[in-house]
């Protein structure tokens, strides 16, 4: 049953309350895992070499001029991608991370997911006109992918913020 009051009935505790630093660790874990999982999955399924991805991902910033491979790869691409990546999933964790704090976390898990399908939505549709090189990305391993992301969030951030909460109450 979802929980979204200030106690939970299964346990008797109280939920924890909105922490930045879980905040910050879960975004930052999941982004890693759907990094992975994207650039892993794209490669192995879809013969798409990270590169590329990089690639894409650093014109966000950089300019479409990026999109063009060069001989190697650019380390300011890949500086410029993993930035943007790692502050993507900071602002979108952060913002369900605020969503979460009294939703347990069988519950949580599958709200993150759903919420890592909005996301896809949201980069692959709504940002579209900012970035339209990314429309050749609409397929099934970024949805699996968003999806992984909001779970993982949902899941690590649950963790964290609900371990710092226990610490904080037996000091």
């Amino acid at each position: 049953m979802l929980q979204v009051h200030g106690r939970s009935q299964a346990h008797g505790q109280l939920y924890a309350p909105f922490s930045w630093p879980a905040a910050l660790w879960a975004s930052l874990i999941a982004g890693i895992v759907f990094a992975v999982l994207e650039l892993g999955a794209n490669w192995a399924l879809r013969g798409i070499a990270p590169s590329v991805l990089l690639r894409m991902t650093g014109a966000l910033v950089l300019g479409p001029g990026t999109l063009s491979p060069p001989s190697g790869l650019d380390a300011s691409v890949v500086l410029a991608a993993t930035l943007v990546h790692l502050a993507l999933s900071i602002v979108y964790g952060t913002f369900l991370a605020l969503l979460l704090p009294r939703v347990d976390l069988a519950p949580g898990i599958v709200i993150g997911g759903l919420y890592g399908l909005a996301l896809y939505y949201v980069n692959f549709y709504g940002f579209n006109i900012f970035s339209p090189w990314f429309a050749g990305m609409r397929d099934w391993v970024s949805i699996a992918s968003h999806f992984a992301f909001g779970a993982v969030l949902a899941c690590a951030y649950n963790a964290i913020n609900r371990r710092e909460f226990v610490a904080a109450r037996s000091r």
